[in-house]
C-alpha cells in the first residue's frame, strides 16, 4: 500500500547531535585526537582578560580542520555547511539552537591572532610530539618536494619596474591594456596580449602575489604556471609528516634547501635527528650529500650515472644494502601524501597569498594529514559484538 506523508509536524524534539553522526564517519574517529584544552592553553595569551566573550578558539580551529577534512575550500561554504551539516556541527561543538558564525570570523582571527603568533606551528608540533611519546615515529625519514599552484593568474604578471612612482606605474599598466571590441575594457579581468612577449621570473612579478613565481618541472612536459615549492619530511613507519614548508621557487635548489631547513627545524623544535634519509634522484648532488654525511645521516638517495665525487661513490656503495632498498621503497609513499593532500584537502591550489600566509595554510593541511594517521593509530577500532 502506498504511504502518505504526515502533514502534522512534531512540535518538540528531544534529539542529540551525536545521533546524526554515523559510527564509521571520519569526523567521529578524528574528534577524540584533538584536545580542546591544549588549544585553549595555546591561545590564552592571544585574548584580553576583559571584554565580551569571544567565539571559543577551539571551535574556530575545529571548524577549519573539519572543513579541510571534508574538502571545503571556501570559508563561506564552510559556514553554510556548519548551518546544515549535522556531523560537522557535532564535530565543532555547536548546539542545534546556535547559529553559525559569519565567514569573516576566520579571516579576522587569522589576521589579528593566529598568523603572527605561530599557533598553527605549535599545534603541528604538539601532534608530532604526541606521536613520538607513543613510540610511533621512526628514525628513518624520506624527503621530497612538489609544486603547488598559487592564487594568482597569468595576467597578474607584469614587467618589473624600478624606481617608478606608483601612480605612474598604474597609469602605464592601464595604457597597455587594449580595449575590448564593442565596449570598454573590463576592470576586473583586463585584456592582455601575450604574443611576442617573453615572461620569466627574472623580468616579471605578479601584482596579486608578489612571492609566487613561474614554476615548472622542466622535463615533465607541462607548461609553467604561478606557484610555490612545497617540501616535506616524512617518517617511514607510519607516514607521519615531521615537517612541511613552503619556499619560493628556485628550480631544484628550492627542494634541497627547503628539506635541509626542515631537518634543522625538526632538530631544534622536536629534538629529532634521523639516521637515514631517502629521496629521489633530484637530491643526488654532491653538496647535499656532504651536508648529510656531516650531520651523521645516511643518505639512501636514488643514484644516477652522473657524479664522480667521493660523496656519490659512498651512496652508490649502499645500493645493495637492505636498509637502502627499504628506504627507496618507503620514500615513494611521500608522493601518496602529496596526492592525498591535493585531491582531498586543498593543496592543489593555495587559497591564501604571500609566502608567510601560504605557509600557515600548508601547516594546517599538514596538521590534518597527521591527525588522520594519529586517529587510526591511537583510537582503537570498534568491533561488533
Amino acid at each position: 500500500m502506498m504511504g502518505h506523508a504526515d502533514p502534522q509536524r512534531t512540535l518538540f524534539y528531544q534529539l542529540s547531535l551525536e545521533t546524526f553522526v554515523p559510527p564509521e564517519h571520519p569526523l567521529r574517529a578524528i574528534r577524540p585526537v584533538i584536545e580542546d584544552a591544549a588549544i585553549r592553553r595555546a591561545c590564552r595569551d592571544l585574548y584580553s582578560p576583559i571584554g565580551r566573550p569571544s567565539i571559543p578558539p577551539e571551535q574556530v580551529f575545529l571548524a577549519l580542520v573539519g572543513g579541510y577534512l571534508l574538502g571545503i575550500t571556501s570559508e563561506r561554504k564552510l559556514v553554510m555547511e556548519l548551518q546544515c551539516n549535522m556531523a560537522l556541527r557535532w564535530f565543532v561543538g555547536l548546539n542545534l539552537d546556535q547559529d553559525a558564525w559569519d565567514a569573516s570570523t576566520f579571516s579576522q582571527n587569522r589576521r589579528r591572532r593566529f598568523d603572527e603568533s605561530g599557533l598553527l606551528e605549535q599545534l603541528f608540533d604538539d601532534t608530532i610530539k604526541r606521536a613520538m611519546a607513543a613510540g610511533l615515529v621512526s628514525r628513518h625519514v624520506s624527503v621530497d618536494g612538489t609544486l603547488v599552484r598559487a592564487n594568482a593568474s597569468f595576467k597578474s604578471f607584469v614587467p618589473i619596474e624600478v624606481a617608478l612612482d606608483p601612480a605612474e606605474y598604474k597609469r602605464r599598466l592601464r595604457a597597455q591594456d587594449k580595449a575590448v571590441e564593442d565596449g570598454p575594457p573590463d576592470a576586473g579581468n583586463r585584456p592582455v596580449d601575450f604574443r611576442g612577449e617573453k615572461r620569466g621570473n627574472a623580468t616579471h612579478r605578479s601584482r596579486t602575489d608578489l612571492d609566487c613565481r613561474f614554476v615548472s618541472k622542466g622535463t615533465s612536459g607541462t607548461g609553467a604556471y604561478p606557484g610555490y615549492t612545497v617540501n616535506a619530511v616524512m617518517e617511514n613507519r607510519h607516514r607521519l609528516l615531521l615537517g612541511l614548508g613552503v619556499e619560493i621557487f628556485q628550480s631544484s635548489t628550492a627542494e634541497k634547501a627547503g628539506c635541509l631547513t626542515l631537518l634543522d627545524r625538526a632538530k631544534r623544535r622536536l629534538r629529532f635527528t634521523p639516521t637515514t634519509l631517502g629521496a629521489d634522484k633530484g637530491f643526488f648532488h654532491e653538496d647535499f650529500l656532504e651536508v648529510l654525511f656531516a650531520r651523521g645521516i645516511e643518505p639512501h638517495i636514488a643514484t644516477e650515472a652522473r657524479g664522480s665525487a667521493a660523496a656519490h661513490a659512498r651512496v652508490r656503495m649502499r645500493q645493495r644494502g637492505r636498509g637502502y632498498q627499504l628506504s627507496q621503497r618507503c620514500r615513494k609513499l611521500i608522493e601518496e601524501l602529496f596526492g592525498e593532500a591535493k585531491d582531498w584537502h586543498g593543496l592543489r591550489r593555495f587559497r591564501r597569498r604571500r609566502l608567510s600566509r601560504v605557509r600557515q595554510e600548508t601547516l594546517l593541511i599538514g596538521w590534518v594529514l597527521n591527525l588522520k594517521r594519529l586517529a587510526k593509530l591511537l583510537v582503537p577500532e570498534a568491533h561488533p559484538a
